[in-house]
């Protein structure tokens, strides 16, 4: 980081002995915190799970939420992978009135817009990275109203399994503290169980559900036991060391800048004074004249910084961070290492890694709806939902439109498919495709002459190609 003479100058004031503590410290401390396994940590002849105690994921959770919101790089993280996945919030509609009723209700409620408009959309997708999994709470009411709430991670202390099932889940076990700071413990049924089918817990004493009408769904993220991880987990260690590098960069460039010029003075204490006190601490106007006799020669210090080293250092600690959150180094503030060409190679496995992830919440959308489906009694020959995310990356509207005009060309009959049309709208950049085709729906009912005159159209185009 910086140059041997530097080193020198930096630290020869410093005791030797002094110095190889100094440096003793800070490599055990290195050490230690980049240990991943050590004998002692992980017991290999224990039962098998996770690898992390409840209490270090506690420790980890509250962790993530500091550097996701303090920490330069774990906050566009977290914002890369939401604006990616989401963007505007998702759309769906089905062909079926009953549920199109039921959902329409659910989710334009205003007691549920904090949790599944676009702006509970967001932070339900934070919530997952953040805390590395999200419990969704559903109260089911009457005449098949339901209203959705998020519980705090923190507060589910137990799974309550089958005795013979580990993945199914029962009941969850929750520790809360309301806002009169009464504490309560309560069992939730798993959405797998809304029949609040009784089990006993792990010390064998039985559960029934402390809640009716609720139903908990948890969705896990980054992990292959019950409990979920934080995204940011593999990375707060290198957040650390680069908060910690980048602030002693800091302390190096301030002492380098604390003298900024040297004055020689021939003369003793008496001469030197008397020109130190013409000049230090004065304010000096840019582009003033320095008058000098043959007494005094004043000459800047020339500094070596390290800046071209110390950007390499910094670099190889940001790396370990993109690796961690799966998102290269030019999406952290420095467009310089990036080209088209290589923007287009790295960015196939961003796309797959935030398709993938679409699919995740495209799953937890749909079991939510089937549940509130269920509750309003509806067929589930019927759930069937056509959910569309917003794109990932833009498409060029131009080619997008050619290829489509090309199609239809050849599969005239497409061009009346509601699904094609949600496609073209989506293309165009419409946010709200399904809103725009019942609006023509609606003036297709009301005008018969605009579904005459696109008939007639089809008939002249069938027509001039026979010709």
């Amino acid at each position: 980081m910086v140059d041997k003479k530097q080193e020198t100058r930096l630290t020869e004031n410093v005791p030797r002995d002094e110095l190889d503590l100094l440096i003793r410290e800070a490599t055990a401390s290195v050490e230690t915190d980049l240990t991943l396994e050590d004998e002692g940590w992980i017991n290999l002849s224990g039962a098998t799970g996770d690898v992390i105690t409840g209490q270090e994921r506690i420790s980890n959770i509250k962790l993530s939420r500091l550097y996701a919101t303090k920490d330069p790089m774990g906050k566009q993280a977290i914002r890369l992978w939401t604006d990616y996945t989401f963007g505007t919030g998702i759309t769906w509609q089905s062909e079926d009135e009953k549920v199109k009723g039921a959902l329409e209700s659910f989710w334009g409620s205003r007691a549920n817009q904090a949790v599944l408009s676009a702006r509970g959309q967001r932070k339900s997708s934070d919530k997952l990275l953040i805390d590395g999994e999200v419990f969704f709470a559903i109260f089911l009411g009457a005449n098949g109203t339901a209203t959705i709430r998020w519980i705090d991670p923190l507060e589910i202390t137990d799974f309550i399994t089958d005795p013979d099932d580990k993945e199914n889940i029962r009941y969850y076990e929750r520790s809360w503290t309301d806002t009169q700071f009464k504490p309560h413990k309560d069992y939730y049924c798993s959405h797998t169980n809304p029949k609040d089918e009784g089990c006993p817990n792990s010390l064998g004493f039985p559960v029934k559900a402390t809640q009716e009408n609720v139903l908990v769904y948890h969705l896990p993220a980054n992990t292959t036991a019950q409990r979920g991880n934080p995204l940011l987990l593999p990375a707060l260690i290198w957040m650390k060391y680069n908060t910690r590098f980048l602030a002693s960069r800091i302390a190096v460039m301030l002492a380098l800048a604390k003298f900024a010029w040297r004055t020689k003075v021939k003369g003793g204490q008496t001469a030197a004074d008397a020109i130190k006190a013409k000049t230090h601490e004065q304010e000096i106007a840019a582009g003033s004249h320095l008058v000098e006799n043959l007494g005094s020669d004043t000459t800047p210090i020339k500094t070596e910084t390290g800046a071209s080293a110390a950007y390499q250092d910094g670099r190889m600690i940001k790396l370990m961070i993109c690796a961690a959150v799966g998102i290269p180094e030019q999406y952290f503030g420095d467009i310089s290492i990036g080209n088209l060409a290589t923007a287009k190679t790295v960015e196939l496995p961003m796309m797959k890694m935030f398709q993938s992830y679409q699919a995740i919440w495209n799953d937890t959308y749909q079991d939510i709806d089937e549940i509130i489906l269920e509750h309003n009694g509806i067929s589930p020959d019927k759930w069937y939902i056509d959910r569309d995310f917003p794109k990932i990356a833009p498409e060029d509207i131009l080619q997008a439109a050619t290829a489509l005009s090309q199609i239809l060309n050849v599969l005239p009959a497409l061009g009346d498919s509601d699904d094609v049309k949600q496609l073209a709208l989506l293309s165009l950049g419409v946010n709200d495709p399904s809103e725009v085709l019942d609006q023509l729906a609606k003036e297709a009912k009301t005008n018969p002459e605009v579904a005459l005159a696109r008939a007639l159209r089809q008939f002249r185009e069938s027509i001039t190609k026979k010709e």
